[in-house]
C-alpha cells in the first residue's frame, strides 16, 4: 500500500515488527559488543535484506522514501542492526546498476532471500573519502585479476559471503584507475585480521581486510575497468541518504528516551516536563528531529524522481548526524546521572550518534560537497 511520498506502508509495517525484535536485544548487543544475530534474522524474515533489490530478482524494490524510513525505524531500535542495511546498500546498488545479467542472477536473489551476506571494502589506513588514493591493486593475469592490498574499517567482512572490493587496475591513474570486484567468501588469499572495538554501533564488526595474491576471474569485475569510483559515486547518494536515516533513527531513540524520562521523573515536587528549561530543550529537539526528517525525505523524493541529489544527500547526512549528536547530548542531560549509566538508552545513543558524523564521509566532507554545489570546483 502506497502512502505519502510513495511510501509503501506494508514494508514500513514489516520494518516496525523487525524493529521490535532488534530493540529487545539492543542493550545486550551493545554491552557484549556482539553481532545482532536476532536483528539480522528479523530483517531476513521481513524481506528487508532485499530492500533495494529489484522485484524481478526477488527483492522488495523499495523506493528511496520507503527505504529511508525503514532504516530510521530499525536504527531507532538498534543502531547495530540498522547498520546492516547500510552495509548492504553499496553492494546492492552497485550490482543493480552495473552488474551483468549473470552477476545479477547469481547474487541478487540470494541477497534478497538473506542467503548472501555482504561487505563493501573501499577504505584503507591512509585514506577514506579520498578514494583515488587507495593502493590496493588488481593486476590482469590471463583470464584473472590478482589483488593485493590491505583495507581498513571494513564492515561485516568477517561474516560476508560476498565482498565488493575497490582496487586499482591502473595504479598510475589515481581515481581513473579504480575498479570494483565481486569476491566470494573463501577465495584464497583474502583474510580478516584485526576486529575493532568501537565507541558506537558496537555490534557491527569492522576490521582490517587483507588481500594477498587473491585471484578472481575477470567475470567478477563489476562494470568496466577504471570506472569503479564513478560507479561508487553514483551509489553514494543512496548510501548517504540511508546513513542520514540511520542517524535520524538514533536521534529519535534519544529523543523518545528524553521525553519518557521527563514525563516520569519528579524533582522539586513536579514532573521534569513541567520545568520550562527541560520542556524548551525537548521542544528544540523535536524541531531538529522534524527538520532532519524533512530534509531526508525531500532528497529521497528527488532521487525517486530521477534527479541528481549530491548536495541534498550531503545535507541530509550532515544535518541528521549532527542532530543525532545534539539530541543525544540533550537526552543525557535530561536524564542526569542515569544518562551516564551503561544500558541506558540515552547513554547508548550518545555513543552511537557520534559515529554517524564520521562514517560514510565526515561532516567536513559533506560541507565540501555542498560548497562545491554552490560555488563550483574552481
Amino acid at each position: 500500500m502506497q502512502a505519502g511520498n510513495g511510501v509503501d506502508q506494508d514494508i514500513l509495517d514489516a520494518a516496525r515488527k523487525a524493529a521490535a525484535v532488534a530493540a529487545s536485544r539492543a542493550v545486550d548487543v551493545d554491552i557484549r559488543e556482539r553481532f545482532p544475530d536476532e536483528g539480522q534474522e528479523a530483517l531476513k524474515q521481513a524481506g528487508l535484506l532485499g530492500l533495494a533489490v529489484p522485484r524481478e530478482h526477488g527483492g522488495l524494490g523499495a523506493n528511496s522514501c520507503t527505504a529511508s524510513l525503514v532504516v530510521e525505524e530499525i536504527a531507532a531500535a538498534c543502531a547495530s542492526t540498522g547498520a546492516i542495511l547500510l552495509t548492504w546498500a553499496g553492494p546492492v546498488t552497485g550490482l543493480r546498476d552495473f552488474g551483468t545479467a549473470e552477476q545479477k542472477e547469481r547474487y541478487l536473489p540470494a541477497i534478497a532471500a538473506g542467503r548472501c551476506k555482504l561487505s563493501f571494502a573501499l577504505t584503507e589506513e591512509h585514506c577514506g573519502s579520498d578514494a583515488g588514493a587507495i593502493t590496493t591493486t588488481a593486476i590482469a593475469d590471463g583470464d584473472d585479476y590478482v589483488l593485493n592490498g590491505k583495507k581498513a574499517w571494513i564492515g561485516n567482512a568477517i561474516n560476508a559471503d560476498l565482498t565488493l572490493v575497490a582496487a586499482k587496475t591502473d595504479p598510475t591513474a589515481r581515481a581513473r584507475g579504480v575498479s570494483s570486484f565481486l569476491i566470494d567468501k573463501g577465495t584464497a588469499g583474502m583474510a580478516v585480521e584485526e576486529l575493532y572495538s568501537k565507541m558506537g554501533a558496537r555490534g557491527t564488526k569492522h576490521g582490517d581486510l587483507v588481500l594477498k595474491d587473491v585471484r578472481v576471474p575477470k567475470t567478477q569485475l563489476l562494470g568496466e575497468p577504471g570506472r569503479g569510483l564513478a560507479q561508487m559515486l553514483q551509489s553514494l547518494d543512496y548510501i548517504r541518504l540511508m546513513t542520514a536515516a540511520h542517524a535520524l533513527g538514533i536521534a529519535r531513540s534519544a529523543y523518545d528516551a528524553a521525553v519518557g524520562h521527563a514525563k516520569s521523573r519528579e524533582a522539586f515536587g513536579s514532573k521534569l516536563s513541567k520545568n520550562q528549561a527541560i520542556s524548551f530543550l525537548v521542544a528544540d529537539c523535536a524541531t531538529q528531529l522534524h527538520a532532519s526528517r524533512m530534509i531526508m525525505l525531500d532528497a529521497a523524493a528527488d532521487l525517486d524522481a530521477g534527479k541528481a541529489i549530491g548536495a541534498k544527500a550531503a545535507m541530509a547526512k550532515l544535518h541528521s548526524s549532527e542532530t543525532a549528536t545534539r539530541i543525544a547530548h540533550a537526552s543525557v542531560q535530561i536524564h542526569g546521572a542515569w544518562g551516564l549509566k551503561k544500558g541506558n538508552a540515552a547513554e547508548r545513543a550518545y555513543r552511537d550518534a557520534r559515529i554517524t558524523e564520521v562514517w560514510d564521509g565526515t561532516s567536513e566532507i559533506q560541507k565540501l560537497i555542498i560548497a562545491r554545489e554552490i560555488f563550483g570546483r574552481e
